[in-house]
């Protein structure tokens, strides 16, 4: 049977929660399809990326920069590829 499974918020909050999602969808072969949401709290008082989204949307929505709040996503999704040693950039999809 083919699972379709989802993980989000804490579960991929930091590299080393998305490593333990890694080996939660390799420990079932039949989990072929994977529904990733935006990354939680790292911690209590962290904030959680889509709150950071609804932010930088709210901002927009007034006419009112948002540059710092995409920046601080941009490095909030940087902080998990550069643990989990991956060579990516963002700059492109981080453009404003």
């Amino acid at each position: 049977m083919i699972k379709v499974v989802k993980f989000g918020g804490s579960s991929l909050a930091s590299a080393e929660q998305f490593k333990k999602v890694g080996d939660i969808i390799k420990a079932d072969a039949d989990r072929r399809y994977v529904v990733p949401s935006a990354p939680g709290k790292r911690f209590k008082e962290d904030t959680k990326v889509t709150d950071m989204l609804y932010k930088c949307y709210a901002l927009a929505e007034e006419g009112k920069p948002f540059d710092k709040e995409l920046k601080e996503i941009k490095e909030r999704y940087m902080e998990i590829i550069h643990g989990l040693k991956l060579k990516l950039s963002l700059d492109e999809e981080f453009t404003v």
